[in-house]
């Protein structure tokens, strides 16, 4: 996919945006957008429909030949957004994101997770992805009307500052029947194949010790404070997020005035009181809960106990299983 194929010319777009403010101005922003939006539509596009009633507009596509996308189903996909000008609000396309100067090492670019038909999405934007398979490449206009979607767990659709007229470039990668499902047999291949470990120590959590300390002596008190180091990681192996200084700078992840202390938790040795009482996610405070001073243990949990289906932009997509490297650090 290349950038310059998106790119419109902007001298014919201003002059678009000038006709379009000759006429008598509404107070309503959304109305005035959408005035925008077709005068656009009808200089690039005249013959583009909208999707039903939605006020979307399906501007090319490209049919893909692979799974029917069924409703609730989860779609992989790799997505551009832009503005009508052609410059880019966001991406997940590596490729794009360098040529735009956006790509940052921390940045998920594996394609996103989203659920068809749950109204996470845009109308208009679900039914295209419903009419189409896996591979298929489409293109859309999402006026300001229809962008807005605040209660969208997804953050390609949920922020209230890209309430403006929009242009989405979408290839499907994958289909999904139920991705949590999927999930869980890849996440067990994966743990057996790095691990050697085939079951799960709680529900959605697999977790090893690497370097074991079970005497009295390495015993952590319940309500003591231990020192934790760590490393997050993708399935894939990127890492997201780590207070090593030197592993940081090695993963181009190392920021200038970052915090490279050891993380401080309140240990109790419990599941449940651990994940209330510290300001982590279940599956890291759960693996925490079943270590000793000074031993260093892997863990992979599912997104059920991390991020869930919003994930954490623009580090963690939604519906990300992690892989965390710890080690509680000896008794002081």
């Amino acid at each position: 996919m290349i950038l310059k194929r998106f790119l419109f010319p902007t001298l014919l777009l201003a002059t678009v945006l000038t006709a379009s403010c000759a006429i008598e101005p509404n107070t309503d922003s959304n109305y005035s957008e959408d005035r925008v939006m077709k005068a656009w539509i009808n200089t690039y596009y005249p013959t583009a429909k909208t999707v039903g009633d939605t006020g979307v507009y399906l501007l090319e596509t490209q049919n893909g030949n692979g799974v029917t996308v069924p409703d609730s189903a989860y779609v992989q996909v790799h997505y551009t957004k832009f503005n009508l000008d052609g410059s880019v609000i966001s991406t997940n396309d590596e490729d794009i994101a360098g040529q735009n100067g956006q790509y940052a090492p921390t940045s998920w670019y594996g394609g996103n997770i989203w659920r068809v038909d749950q109204g996470y999405l845009p109308e208009g934007l679900e039914q295209v992805i419903k009419s189409m398979r896996s591979g298929a490449h489409f293109k859309a206009a999402i006026p300001a009307s229809s962008s807005s979607h605040d209660y969208s767990a997804y953050t390609a659709f949920s922020s209230t500052s890209e309430n403006v007229n929009q242009i989405i470039d979408v290839t499907i990668d994958t289909v999904y029947a139920d991705i949590y499902a999927y999930q869980e047999r890849v996440m067990r291949q994966w743990f057996i194949l790095n691990c050697q470990v085939p079951d799960t120590v709680a529900e959605h959590l697999y977790f090893k010790k690497l370097e074991a300390h079970e005497s009295s002596s390495d015993t952590i008190a319940s309500g003591n404070e231990v020192k934790v180091r760590y490393i997050g990681r993708m399935m894939n192996g990127q890492v997201f997020d780590t207070n090593i200084e030197d592993t940081a700078k090695f993963y181009r992840i190392w920021t200038n005035g970052g915090s490279y202390d050891a993380l401080s938790i309140t240990y109790y040795p419990g599941d449940e009181d651990i994940t209330t009482k510290n300001s982590v996610v279940d599956g890291f405070a759960m693996a925490i809960a079943r270590m000793n001073y000074n031993e260093k243990a892997v863990t992979l949990f599912g997104p059920q106990l991390g991020y869930g289906e919003s994930g954490s932009s623009p580090t963690i997509p939604e519906y990300s299983p992690l892989v965390f490297w710890l080690w509680i650090e000896q008794k002081q």
